[in-house]
């Protein structure tokens, strides 16, 4: 991965179920719009919800590390709403879904929560 593009949530939209996915291509739209340049470290599956974790923020116009209060907040809620909106998604559909299992915990809908 060299350029930006290649470290934005498009790239990771496999590392967890297609039911998020289009929570995750609405956080990276949100994201985007706010943080044009931001980089994704990680995203997964943790607890039975969506985790994605940003990268340390360098201004590509100034060099200075991290972003504004401002900016930190805007971002940290659009990570929290993708979180919150992943608890009542099913990460295997995108239906409707809840917490399930205890020792390990998945967010799936009645159907995908049946053991096989």
């Amino acid at each position: 991965m060299t350029n930006v593009a290649d470290r934005q949530i498009p790239e990771y939209l496999n590392y967890v179920g297609p039911g998020w996915r289009d929570i995750l291509l609405r956080t990276h739209a949100e994201l985007v719009a706010v943080l044009p340049n931001y980089q994704v470290v990680q995203v997964k599956e943790k607890y039975g919800m969506l985790d994605v974790n940003l990268g340390g923020f360098v201004d590509p116009v100034t060099g200075a590390l991290g972003l504004s209060r401002e900016l930190g907040t805007r971002v940290s809620a659009i990570l929290t709403a993708a979180r919150e909106e992943s608890l009542r998604t099913c990460e295997v559909c995108g239906e409707p879904g809840t917490e399930t299992g205890q020792a390990w915990i998945k967010t799936l809908c009645p159907t995908h929560a049946q053991p096989c």
